[in-house]
């Protein structure tokens, strides 16, 4: 008895399966008359109307077979089904697209994304099956829809951008940057698709619409792609460094605010001076030494990088290395206003520092005015500088009127030390 149970229990799986594959070919014959509406552009008002009420008995009726167990023989006929019902509504949303005539985006790409997986899992049942040659009635003709498709899911995300909707454009973007590993279809093309000339710009984009949406995770992910796009160099690197910091990740941005300048010190000037800043601001001169000397190995006239590494040795009160520095700050740019200030105050910590030297000393005249002929040197050599800081900055008084007054009061001018001191507030 038991034996009779479990025939009639296999005849009964059998005759399911059964009837799920006649479900998927008749969900055939029905798409292929769709298929002649749809080739029919004189087709009248009456024809088109029939033909979306077929589109939609179609669609439900080959849907319940996608997932059934027992559809069997006929899966990858079924998913091939729905991959070209998606594209028959694809098709007058990509005229208007291309007419530059308003366009439903959303359903546009709803529907190409739903064909695109579709045709993805009919290549997996035939691969399933083990369909092969003549019994492969598939692939050739699916593969080349997807390498057709492709631009047009960019577009998707163009259009998503433009209309501030930044999670699908995201979505839209993403799809066409892992296009090579998604469609697997592709076999050796998806070598060729995933080195495209496109791919470096699509990440910029994808990383942009990110940022917008405050997606960070998805701009971390595409960064590496995109920082690849030359042609917008420093927009990338900008939205790059925007986007950690945005994030209150000090040390990563510093890490990569290093990289960015060490890839182009000349363009990168003001993320240079932001990263010196930082470390200045900190009291941190030993790592913004060991950072100026990676610059100066990369661009040895670097205004920045000199100029920096006149910084880190006037903090060091290392006065006369620090104006070897500023000096060659002031050669890459004879107009470096900063540059000839701080050099003008490192002679004058130097001399200072040469009298401070001499407090408590017992001389004779004759020895203190030997001993003190070096400061005023350090102060003379000065003069010129901040004479220069005056020329290029007239209306900034505050900035020299002092230093120079000082340097007149030890120079012992005494005329110049009083015009100076007016010009101080004093």
């Amino acid at each position: 008895m038991k034996k009779i149970i479990f025939v009639f229990a296999l005849f009964a799986v059998a005759a399911s399966a059964s009837a799920q594959d006649k479900i998927v070919r008749k969900a055939r014959e029905l798409k292929n008359e769709i298929q002649d509406l749809v080739a029919n552009p004189e087709r009248t008002e009456k024809e088109t109307m029939q033909m979306n009420m077929k589109l939609a008995q179609c669609m439900e009726m080959i849907e319940p077979t996608l997932t059934s167990p027992d559809t069997k023989k006929e899966l990858a006929n079924a998913w091939d089904i729905k991959a070209q019902l998606h594209s028959y509504i694809l098709s007058p949303l990509l005229d208007k697209a291309i007419a530059k005539q308003e366009t439903d985006t959303a359903q546009l790409a709803q529907n190409i994304y739903a064909s695109l997986d579709a045709i993805q899992k009919c290549f997996e049942a035939t691969q399933a099956l083990g369909l092969k040659g003549e019994k492969d009635q598939y692939t050739m003709a699916n593969k080349l829809n997807v390498i057709k498709f492709r631009p047009i899911v960019a577009y998707c995300g163009q259009m998503f951008f433009q209309n501030q909707q930044f999670p699908q454009a995201v979505d839209a973007f993403k799809r066409w940057m892992n296009y090579p590993t998604t469609y697997t279809i592709l076999g050796d093309d998806a070598q060729t698709m995933a080195e495209d000339d496109q791919t470096p710009q699509i990440a910029y984009y994808t990383c942009l619409a990110a940022y917008f949406g405050k997606d960070y995770a998805t701009v971390s992910e595409f960064m590496p792609q995109a920082r690849k796009y030359t042609q917008e160099k420093n927009q990338v690197n900008q939205l790059y460094l925007t986007s950690i910091i945005e994030q209150g990740d000090t040390a990563t941005w510093l890490k990569a605010a290093q990289e960015v300048v060490l890839e182009d010190p000349e363009s990168n000037d003001g993320v240079a001076q932001n990263v010196l800043a930082y470390y200045f601001t900190k009291g941190d001169f030993a790592t913004a030494g060991s950072f100026v000397d990676k610059l100066l190995e990369t661009d040895a006239t670097s205004k920045l990088g000199n100029y920096a590494k006149g910084l880190v040795f006037m903090n060091d009160h290392k006065y006369l290395d620090a104006i070897t520095y500023f000096d060659k700050a002031i050669e890459a740019d004879p107009e470096y206003s900063d540059a000839y200030y701080n050099a003008g105050v490192c002679y004058s910590n130097h001399g200072y520092d040469i009298n401070d030297g001499l407090t408590g000393k017992k001389m004779t005249q004759q020895q203190y005015n030997a001993a003190v002929a070096p400061v005023r040197e350090a102060y003379r050599k000065a003069e010129p500088y901040f004479l220069k800081v005056k020329e290029l900055e007239p209306d900034n008084a505050p900035k020299w009127a002092s230093r120079l007054a000082t340097v007149y009061y030890i120079l012992e001018d005494k005329a110049k030390q009083k015009e100076y001191e007016k010009l101080a507030g004093y």
